[in-house]
């Protein structure tokens, strides 16, 4: 008869282990613990979590509607931004003003290099890996490229090619 590698199986220490059940377990209670003695002394445990939040003057899901902020707290949101306006990423980075050069010289160099045979054609300068021996993606030469244009002249060393500038 074949042992099917129950040798094997034996060696490796797979098989004749004894398992220990852990007594560590606990039962899981589905009451919230509260620890505060103020909150713990409004909370009434016949109603709702949610429930006894908003008695208290919170919210029990914040993060649930962005644009109706709620009517307890009483907030002016007539000049808040929009969620549009809060998460809009521009096409480059945003420079910092305190920074003196916000792109290396080397940098310059590479994509004005770039920028000088193909313009602001950021697909075929991508595709191009003669000129674009770092590999940088198009998204990467596209930031790259809006930031060298951003840069004032005193920042910038090197000039921008002429396919560029159109």
């Amino acid at each position: 008869m074949v042992k099917h590698g129950r040798n094997k199986k034996r060696r490796a220490g797979r098989i004749g282990k004894t398992k220990l059940k852990s007594n560590s377990y606990k039962r899981w209670n589905p009451a919230p613990k509260i620890g505060n003695d103020v909150i713990k002394a409004n909370w009434d445990p016949s109603k709702s979590p949610a429930q006894n939040m908003a008695s208290l003057g919170l919210l029990a899901k914040p993060n649930q509607d962005v644009k109706r902020p709620n009517e307890l707290q009483g907030l002016d949101t007539s000049n808040a931004p929009s969620v549009v306006e809060l998460f809009d990423v521009p096409d480059s980075d945003s420079m910092k003003v305190r920074k003196e050069y916000p792109m290396s010289e080397d940098d310059q160099k590479y994509i004005a290099k770039c920028m000088k045979k193909y313009g602001t054609d950021y697909g075929k300068m991508f595709r191009d890996h003669k000129t674009n021996k770092m590999q940088h993606t198009e998204t990467q030469l596209r930031k790259m490229g809006a930031r060298f244009l951003l840069l004032s002249p005193e920042q910038r060393t090197v000039d921008i090619p002429e396919k560029a500038q159109q």
